[in-house]
C-alpha cells in the first residue's frame, strides 16, 4: 500500500495528494497554518513518489485512485473530503467517479481536468527530456507555472525537489497519465462539492477560463477561486492562504 503521513486529530477526515514535480513534502510550508484540532489530515505519497518510491505500477488514473481508497478503507474513513493538487486534482476526479458516495467534498488546486492536457509530439519531447534528466527544461517548466517571477534560488529548488522526490519511471508516466487520459463523461453532472484554486500567474493550461470551461460546466455544485498572488504552487507561494481557504470550504461541507 501506499505510504502515508498522518496529522492532527479532528473528527474532519482530509486526504491530501502530490503535484507531478514533488511529494507530499511540498505541502511542508502550510502544515503550521492547519487546524489539527477539528481535523485530521492524510498526506499520501503516490508509487514512484516519496516514502513511495519503491512502489512499482502502472501510474495510471485508474491505480492512483484505487491506492487512495485503498487508504481511506485501512483506515475506516467511510466518508472524506479530497485535496488534489495538478495532476493529483485529475486523480481525485477520477476518485469521485467510482466513489462519489464516499466525498465529502474535493478540492482541486491548480488541476488538470478530466479532459486531460494534451500537448503536440514536439512538446511531449521536450517535457520527458526533462523529466528523464535536463535540468534546464525542467527549469524552464517551472518559470512557466509560476509567470516567470521568481529567481534561480527557487527554479533550482523545485527542480532538485523533483529529482530526490521521484523516480524518473514514474515521472515519465504520470506525464502520459496526465496529457493522454480524458474520462471527462465520467463526472459531468457530478453533484459533489468542488472547489478549484486557480493561481493568476499559472499558465495558460490552467487558467480561470478553463476551469470555468470544464469544471464549471461539468460540475453541478462548483466554487472556481483565483488567488492573484500564485502560480502553479500556492501551497509554497501562498501557504496560509491555502489552508485558511481548504479549510473554509471543507468545514462548510463538514455535515
Amino acid at each position: 500500500m501506499i505510504k502515508f503521513t498522518k496529522l492532527g486529530s479532528g473528527s474532519e477526515k482530509v486526504l491530501v495528494i502530490h503535484d507531478w514535480f514533488s511529494d507530499i513534502s511540498s505541502y511542508e510550508a502550510m502544515e503550521p497554518f492547519l487546524n489539527t484540532e477539528d481535523f485530521t489530515y492524510y498526506f499520501l505519497d503516490l508509487r514512484g513518489y516519496g516514502r513511495s518510491k519503491d512502489i512499482n505500477g502502472n501510474c495510471t488514473v485508474e491505480e492512483a485512485a484505487a491506492d487512495i481508497l485503498l487508504v481511506a478503507d485501512q483506515e475506516k474513513l467511510d466518508k472524506f473530503h479530497i485535496v488534489g493538487h495538478s495532476m493529483s486534482g485529475m486523480i481525485v476526479q477520477y476518485v469521485d467517479s467510482i466513489a462519489s458516495e464516499r466525498l465529502k467534498s474535493i478540492t482541486c488546486i491548480t488541476p488538470v481536468p478530466a479532459s486531460g492536457s494534451p500537448v503536440p509530439e514536439d512538446v511531449s519531447d521536450f517535457i520527458i527530456d526533462a523529466a528523464t534528466a535536463n535540468d534546464a527544461s525542467a527549469k524552464e517548466i517551472v518559470q512557466m507555472m509560476t509567470g516567470d517571477r521568481y529567481g534561480d534560488t527557487f527554479l533550482n529548488y523545485k527542480v532538485d525537489r523533483w529529482r530526490q522526490t521521484a523516480v524518473p519511471e514514474a515521472r515519465v508516466a504520470y506525464f502520459h497519465m496526465f496529457s493522454q487520459t480524458d474520462f471527462s463523461d465520467k463526472v459531468k453532472g457530478t453533484q459533489t462539492p468542488y472547489l478549484v484554486i486557480v493561481g493568476a500567474n499559472d499558465a495558460e493550461g490552467h487558467s480561470k477560463e478553463v476551469m470555468k470551461q470544464t469544471f464549471g460546466k461539468w460540475m453541478k455544485n462548483c466554487d472556481i477561486q483565483v488567488f492573484s498572488g500564485s502560480g502553479h504552487y500556492p501551497m509554497q507561494e501562498e501557504p496560509v492562504l491555502l489552508a485558511s481557504t481548504i479549510e473554509k470550504f471543507v468545514r462548510e461541507h463538514s455535515v
